[in-house]
């Protein structure tokens, strides 16, 4: 029999549940309270608690009572909250608003008088009618409006609107009730109350997101309510109500008419402009609300906002190759999101409940202690689904119910939890002994299906008492038997004691004889980024449950090996865990997290993503999907979807540190996509967080991040004292390892100044202190890393030998995602040094490697690579067609530096054929506030465009502010080629004497950065300058390097230019334009059909005559 199907019938010989006792104090019908309120009904439950009909006896009135439950009445901020709503509504007056009398006090209860409403509530009109005539949503819409109006005039901003909360007069009119969460315009945060955090469906979409709220936040819900008054439905209506949230908060919702057709337009309109998911660009204000069904006309729509942010650097490093940009940053691949359609909560057998005890501190931990191994035990067990103590807390903290609370309304947990059973227990002081009552109860009735009881005389004899009871549950449960092997009473104590959130640091760690406990400890230091503790207590459990193999000790020691970097045997103790126990989703994150760490995102992101299939509230999954997401190069996923659910669920969770966590990963997925305004803010909102929390290591990580989008926006300063920030925290913690990194950042902040010299310095201090630790896939990167710098240096050589040291690396560790990204690395060398076939070689395993591994983004890059190889070597059709295709991934992937590489690439391969018509074309598609990064390549760009086009003195001054651009960025290569187009147009312009001066500042610049394609580039320029014995060496010098080349673009123009040189024997000039026409053929039958007409034409301009 299958785990989610047995027949477990009630128990009809036990007493009724023990629910009852721990019943709140309820008012009795025809009670009198606070002296003058005879309660006649009970009207209904909300998040707060009962609401009755009662009679105020002293005004002769029918009044509502609302009455605070008991266990938030013992909660300040509850009460707040409470108060909170007597003093908001007062301030509001409106014939569309319920109007609050009182607050009062009976014994020990709280309550709030105020009108009673005869009639229902919208909720329940919506239920009996489905869909409203047009009009009347109209009508109640209105009416809605004017309420909003009143409450928005005194500031007050009502945060929870929906029908549960708007009642329905006898006359059809409608009212506005439940200020209990309302705010001031402007407030933040998202309240605990159940009210809102039970009901995301009518949450707008800045509420959400924790964002300063307005009235047009309640025009949203205002705007949910019509669409569900129209339609009979709410937008995004399939999925958990979490995942209709989430789909609110990225994306607009659908016409109303296209769930009810032949709406008429204006309600359509009306519905549409109130769920804008733009504030501004959504009706402002209730009062135009009313104006507009007035007048039966929607506000004009607001203009298009300006984009809020320019399209920025994906990284620090920015490589010239062959004289164009290169897409260098790191980057893994992207996998597809989860759906809406998808994410349906699975049904669970059992939902382990938190348990009652008495008030004392010894007894709640050890009721917490219980509940924690409980819940830790049957996660692990296969024949049964049954949800780990971490996924029942959340649904719970949603709900804001606590233990109490959760009893009571466990039919209502059973519902939110997709879950048949629950497991509620109890342990209480008897004497010198203890109680322990462990019962199951379903959705449809308060009487257990079964209960037990044991008895222990003393502390020490409870574990003993549990293991029977918990044999009596496998047997209630028809699971097979299997002994709970229960640690001693004070471990279970400590185990609770830190589930309710005692954080275990500088406490006494005790032996870790059982491996819930070790996995809780590990598990707390580790989620808080206390690093260095939880490593050397990692140490301390791998020692004491190394001769331990039931699941629950393998996935201690999992974690435990996880935290020492020893990933692979992590690995194979973790897979059989979750092999063993696939219902257990601690177990099966950690897994997530090993394989990423072993660079293997695929098989992590396909992890998380069933793991969220089946509890969409696992906030943990969610962002780890959206972590490592972006290390895999899919940054838009992540930002777009996964971080929003997690962003969403800390949230509603006030998980404060995951707050932080999410912050940072936005602010670092924010820079892949180049929104550099939006990652600034994000990673300051997380240094802010994480400084609050006091957590030290986590906020020098987004000091270090911060500085990286500063740099990469041209802010050095702000860059640098925020990389000293971090260096100082740094050193006070005695991390080496994050010493090391900060090491690295220098290297990229000076990278990006162009002083790669300092840039080299940093990351070989970065090197030696990685290497030091022994950390491989951190020394594959440094090596990487000093190889570029040597690269930008001009120094080849040495760039190939440290980026073979990389590629050895991490062949080494088996990192396939680190290889694609040495293999990148090496092509550029040999693309410089002239080793074309190695080139290509390089390019095409690195490619078929990404597309094995799902790397989308690192094919493109090798995509882009490739292009620029094949366009040096003539090859433009293949050149045209990987532009292309890498264009379409950079664009799918809203990756701004992407797309404008590849724009650069088109002008570059229409420059090649002389084709500066579509040239100037590319070019005008392009500015330089627009790409900044590549600012100094569209610069020389420009210029040699206009030479080509015969504009001589705009070419001349164009170069010379290509030249002052590129040495303020210190980019040498691109001062190079726009000293080349300089000493070119002064040719042109006769001022021989000029450009043979700049020439020779060329020639000399050789020395420091000697690229085959710039040599070739150079020898071009000096056969159309020089004559005589020079223009001789130079064609010679040309013809050696074209010797190793398989073949070259300009080959043509080299031959052709010395055909042309009166500094040539006649023979060598006929044999030299033999060669010109005969790779001006070779380059045609390369090229489109359609490019044929402009290369003829520019080869005519050379004097090349006679080729088709």
């Amino acid at each position: 029999m299958s785990a989610g199907h047995r027949n477990l019938q009630p128990d009809t010989k036990i007493a009724p549940t023990v629910t009852g006792m721990m019943a709140q104090r309820e008012l009795t019908i025809g009670e009198v309270v606070g002296g003058r309120f005879r309660v006649d009904r009970i009207l209904g439950m909300g998040g707060m608690g009962l609401v009755y009909q009662a009679h105020d006896n002293e005004l002769d009135i029918d009044v509502a009572l609302k009455l605070l439950r008991p266990e938030l009445a013992s909660r300040s901020d509850a009460f707040e909250r409470f108060r909170k709503e007597l003093l908001l509504a007062r301030q509001v007056s409106s014939p569309h608003v319920v109007r609050i009398h009182d607050l009062v006090r009976h014994e020990q209860a709280w309550l709030i008088s105020m009108d009673y409403v005869a009639g229902s509530s919208l909720e329940r009109e919506l239920v009996e009618h489905k869909v409203f005539d047009p009009e009347r949503a109209l009508q109640v819409t209105r009416q809605l409006a004017l309420g909003l109006a009143a409450a928005h005039r005194s500031n007050v901003v009502h945060r929870d609107l929906k029908p549960a909360n708007v009642l329905v007069d006898e006359h059809g009119d409608v009212k506005i009730t439940d200020f209990g969460v309302a705010r001031s315009a402007g407030e933040t945060g998202i309240t605990g109350s159940g009210v809102v955090i039970g009901t995301p469906e009518y949450l707008s979409p800045e509420q959400a997101k924790a964002e300063p709220l307005d009235g047009r936040s309640d025009l949203y819900a205002l705007g949910l309510i019509l669409f569900e008054m129209l339609t009979g439905t709410l937008p995004f209506r399939e999925g958990t109500p979490a995942e209709m949230l989430v789909q609110r908060i990225v994306r607009d919702p659908p016409p109303a008419d296209s769930v009810r057709p032949g709406l008429p337009r204006f309600a359509v309109q009306l519905c549409a402009r109130l769920l804008e998911l733009r504030v501004s660009r959504r009706i402002q204000t209730a009062e135009e609300v009313v104006q507009a069904i007035d007048s039966r006309a929607v506000p004009g729509q607001p203009l298009t906002d300006r984009a809020a942010f320019r399209a920025l650097a994906g990284l620090a490093m920015v490589m010239l190759i062959a004289g164009s940009g290169y897409l260098g940053w790191q980057a893994w691949r992207g996998a597809p999101s989860v759906t809406v359609e998808q994410a349906q909560a699975l049904q669970l057998d059992l939902l382990p409940l938190p348990w009652a005890s008495d008030d004392d501190a010894d007894s709640q931990a050890l009721a917490a202690g219980i509940r924690w191994v409980l819940a830790d035990r049957l996660s692990m067990n296969p024949a049964i689904s049954s949800a780990d103590a971490l996924r029942v807390d959340r649904a719970l903290k949603e709900l804001d119910y606590d233990a109490l609370a959760a009893d009571r309304q466990h039919p209502r947990v059973l519902e939110v939890m997709n879950a048949r059973l629950v497991l509620e227990g109890d342990v209480h002081r008897q004497g010198e002994g203890w109680v322990l009552r462990m019962r199951l109860a379903n959705r449809g009735s308060d009487t257990p299906q079964w209960s037990s009881e044991a008895r222990a005389e003393e502390l020490d004899q409870v574990p003993a008492a549990l293991r029977s009871l918990g044999e009596q549950l496998h047997l209630a449960l028809q699971l097979p038997p299997q002994s709970f092997d229960w640690p001693d009473a004070s471990a279970i104590q400590t185990l609770g004691r830190w589930s309710a959130g005692e954080t275990p640091v500088g406490e006494a760690a005790p032996e870790y004889a059982d491996p819930a406990l070790a996995w809780l400890r590990l598990f707390q230091l580790d989620r808080a980024g206390m690093s260095s503790e939880a490593s050397a207590e990692a140490k301390r459990v791998s020692d004491a449950l190394g001769e331990q193999h039931t699941a629950a000790s393998m996935r201690a020691r999992g974690l435990a090996l996880t935290l020492l970097g020893e990933l692979a045997p992590a690995q194979a103790l973790v897979s059989n865990v979750v092999a063993a126990a696939p219902n257990d989703h601690p177990s099966r994150l950690l897994l997530a997290r090993i394989e990423s760490e072993q660079g293997d995102f695929a098989a992590a992101i396909s992890g998380l993503q069933s793991l969220v299939l089946e509890d969409p509230r696992n906030v943990d999954a969610w962002y780890s999907l959206g972590r490592y997401s972006i290390q895999s190069g899919d940054a838009k996923s992540a930002v777009d979807d996964y971080l929003v659910r997690a962003q969403v669920l800390a949230n509603r969770l006030d998980d404060r540190h995951m707050q932080a966590e999410v912050n940072h990963a936005l602010g670092v997925g924010y820079r892949r996509l180049g929104q550099m305004e939006a990652a600034a803010e994000r990673l300051r909102q997380a240094i802010s967080q994480r400084h609050d929390l006091g957590e030290a290591r986590g906020e020098a990580v987004s000091l270090q991040n911060l500085a990286m989008v500063l740099s990469m926006q041209g802010q050095f300063e702000p860059a640098e004292r925020a990389l000293t920030e971090a260096q100082e925290i740094t050193r006070g913690l005695g991390d080496s390892l994050a010493l090391a990194n900060l090491s690295n950042a220098q290297g990229t902040l000076a990278e990006e100044r162009g002083d790669y010299r300092a840039a080299l310095a940093a990351f070989r201090d970065s090197l030696r202190l990685r290497q030091s630790l022994g950390d491989e896939r951190s020394v594959g990167e440094s090596l990487n890393n000093v190889g570029f710098a040597y690269y930008q240096l001009g120094e080849f050589d040495n760039a190939q030998t440290y980026w073979q040291q990389s590629a050895a690396t991490f062949a080494g560790i088996d990192d396939r995602a680190g290889a694609v990204h040495a293999q990148q690395s090496l092509a550029l060398a040999e693309i410089a040094r002239g080793d074309w076939p190695t080139a290509r070689q390089l390019l095409s395993e690195s490619q078929r490697t990404a597309e094995s591994l799902q790397m989308a983004e690192e094919r493109a890059i090798s995509l882009a690579t490739l292009a620029d190889l094949n366009r040096l070597e003539g090859r433009i059709g293949e050149a045209l067609s990987n532009t292309s295709t890498a264009m379409a991934e950079f664009q799918r992937r809203s990756d701004p530096r992407g797309v404008v590489e590849m724009q650069l690439m088109q002008v570059a391969i229409a420059a090649d054929l002389g084709d500066w018509a579509v040239a100037r074309e590319a070019l005008s598609a392009l500015s330089s506030d627009e790409v900044q990064e590549q600012a100094t390549v569209l610069s020389w760009r420009r210029a040699a465009v206009l030479l080509g086009s015969g504009e001589l003195a705009p070419a001349l001054d164009a170069a010379d502010s290509a030249i002052e651009q590129a040495a303020n960025a210190r980019s040498y290569a691109a001062e190079l080629q726009a000293r080349l187009i300089r000493a070119q147009a002064l040719h042109a312009l006769k001022r021989d004497a000029d450009a043979r001066a700049e020439l020779t500042r060329v020639q000399d610049g050789l020395v420091r950065y000697a690229s085959v394609n710039l040599q070739l580039r150079i020898r071009e320029t000096e056969l159309a300058l020089l004559q005589g014995d020079q223009a001789r060496a130079s064609y010679q010098q040309a013809n050696a390097l074209l010797a190793r080349l398989p073949r070259y673009a300009r080959a043509f123009a080299i031959h052709q230019l010395a055909a042309s040189n009166p500094g040539l024997k006649v023979a060598d000039a006929a044999k030299a334009g033999e060669r010109a026409r005969t790779a001006l053929a070779e380059l045609l039958s390369e090229t489109p059909t359609e490019r044929h007409a402009a290369l003829l034409d520019y080869a005519r301009t050379l004097g090349l005559e006679g080729v088709q």
